[in-house]
């Protein structure tokens, strides 16, 4: 499941990047209302670079998550951002809530098309000559 999608893991590690400096700034951007929105938006923002960071692919910079482990991970992040509204009381802000549930959506069809595989060799793998 995790293995089969059309999006290379290069291409969903650079969006992942995308995503969390575009949950960061979202907020002041579109003027959320509520400072529970902004704040579970910024702290999203921060934890999903995190992720980005130390994922064992070829975007990662310490390559600790293996990138099936990063893939669950996405999917349990996408539906907390659905969800988060109802969860954290700010669904009546509804720029905030179409931003997490837009947002949310479309993380889940990028995860359900990503290929959560290496993308560059093993450091132990010997090398090919």
């Amino acid at each position: 499941m995790l293995t089969r999608g059309p999006i290379s893991p290069g291409v969903h590690g650079i969006l992942d990047y995308v995503l969390g400096a575009t949950l960061i700034f979202a907020p002041f951007v579109l003027g959320f209302d509520s400072d529970k929105a902004t704040t579970v938006c910024v702290v999203a923002g921060i934890a999903e670079l995190g992720v980005a960071m130390t994922t064992a692919w070829s975007r990662g910079i310490v390559k600790l998550i293996p990138p099936a482990v990063h893939g669950v991970i996405d999917y349990i992040f996408v539906v907390a951002l659905i969800a988060a509204p109802f969860i954290f009381g700010f669904s009546d802000d509804d720029t905030a809530t179409a931003f997490f549930v837009i947002v949310g959506i479309g993380g889940l069809a990028l995860v359900a098309a990503t290929r959560f595989v290496p993308d560059e060799p093993s450091r132990m793998a010997p090398a090919r000559t």
